[in-house]
């Protein structure tokens, strides 16, 4: 028997556009699949899309539904109106691709104590605040603390041994590297769109190419109906205003993958050079982390910054589609971002540069993120619980973040990662 899907437009700024999750019915009589599409909301508990299975229905926190013929919201123009459609799911089929079937370390979460302290990267904080608050459901006796700080100050943090993992998403500087208390293992943990966010409330639909968004992050295009904005934009009605640029004010990687897209992408442009820090011109304003630019954004009319898709969408931001190498404009959705993920190039320490990727779907500012660890740990039990802290975020960590605005690992990525924690020992 087939499940049927109907699809409802929500508000675009509203909601996790094309964020799906496939899940097997395990109360049903075949085993169906119920394919489920969030809608957005600031609550992380109804994002889980947590089961309730029941003799006669299976329900969602967003949808209720019956065995035999569910129903489920899925996010899509920015009208109020729905207009409906619907896809059929062939039962016991899978609807959704997701990372592989790594299992990893075989860990026995309930057996691990201690605490384990992080700092870093404010690009993953959402993702990470998640994770950490699923793995205390299996994992009570471990206490795990992340700070957003930016991944520069993480980086420093880790070689200062204040912490024992350091969230970034930038590289380790040869200078860095000499302040660090030995060698260094990269886990690749995930992947998320930077996008360019916007307040300008009747600018329904933004494009801008790489070279426009390096001119006006470097205010020489100072107005938004500026020709060469309108040139990108011809059905859009750009307002006579100034553009107030917001930036990071502390040392980021989301900086540093931002300025690297346009070091790459618009080489003659941008002259700025790339880095978790660069020069920027007195006429824009500075914000610490992410949740710090998005919130300036929200309250500053004609303004336009860097951010995260989860700050992004949890301050109800707008969000530019961003042209890529083929000549697309494209959403910063996740689908996109996995897309820019499949064609990235692993070196043997788990670095990759997704940057600008090559595809006609590609999200071309797509951010890998990593947790920094040392190889050798003081003891036993840190080794233990950085492998159980790190596996979980490996294996049911993957099925989470996309739920709240990250792309999972590709499969054969999650692989090596896990792999790579087989690597950390006492020392």
């Amino acid at each position: 028997m087939a499940l049927i899907l109907t699809r409802v437009t929500l508000p675009r700024r509203e909601c996790w556009r094309d964020v799906c999750r496939s899940f097997t019915v395990s109360g049903s009589p075949r085993n169906h699949r119920l394919l489920a599409c969030l809608p957005y909301t600031s609550d992380i508990a109804a994002r889980r899309l947590k089961l309730r299975i029941t003799r006669k229905s299976v329900t969602l926190p967003i949808a209720l539904t019956a065995v035999f013929g569910l129903t489920a919201t899925a996010c899509g123009s920015d009208s109020n109106e729905g207009s409906a459609s619907s896809t059929t799911a062939a039962s016991g089929a899978d609807a959704t691709t997701t990372t592989g079937a790594a299992t990893g370390l075989d860990i026995d979460y309930a057996s691990l104590t201690g605490t384990l302290n992080g700092s870093g990267s404010s690009f993953q904080d959402s993702l990470q605040q998640t994770i950490i608050g699923e793995l205390a459901e299996v994992a009570p006796g471990l206490t795990v603390n992340y700070a957003k700080s930016g991944s520069s100050a993480g980086k420093a943090d880790l070689a200062g041994n204040t912490v024992q993992f350091a969230g970034t998403d930038s590289l380790i500087k040869d200078e860095e590297q000499a302040k660090m208390a030995g060698d260094v293992l990269y886990i690749p943990i995930a992947a998320a769109p930077i996008t360019i966010s916007y307040n300008l409330p009747e600018v329904e639909e933004l494009n801008l190419s790489a070279d426009l968004i390096a001119k006006i992050f470097q205010t020489e295009v100072t107005t938004w109906n500026d020709p060469a904005i309108a040139a990108e934009n011809p059905d859009a009605e750009l307002p006579d205003a100034t553009i107030a640029v917001v930036h990071r004010s502390d040392g980021s990687g989301t900086t540093n993958n931002f300025t690297k897209y346009l070091k790459k992408a618009a080489p003659e442009a941008w002259k700025l050079g790339s880095g978790d820090s660069v020069e920027w011109s007195p006429a824009t304003m500075g914000a610490e982390k992410s949740s710090g630019v998005s919130s300036l954004i929200a309250s500053t009319p004609g303004a336009v910054g860097y951010v995260d898709l989860a700050d992004s969408v949890s301050t109800k931001l707008q969000r530019a589609l961003v042209k890529n190498s083929a000549g697309n404009y494209i959403e910063p959705l996740l689908p996109n971002t996995s897309a820019a993920l499949d064609g990235a190039e692993i070196a043997e320490d788990l670095t990759y540069d997704p940057l600008n990727a090559g595809g006609e779907e590609t999200y071309p500012i797509t951010a890998p993120t990593w947790v920094l660890v040392y190889v050798k740990q003081p003891s036993q039990e840190v080794v233990d619980n950085l492998k159980g802290y790190l596996t979980y975020f490996l294996t049911e960590g993957q099925k989470i973040a996309p739920t709240v605005g990250y792309a999972a690992l590709p499969a054969a990525l999650q692989e090596k990662a896990l792999a790579q924690l087989d690597k950390i020992t006492v020392g």
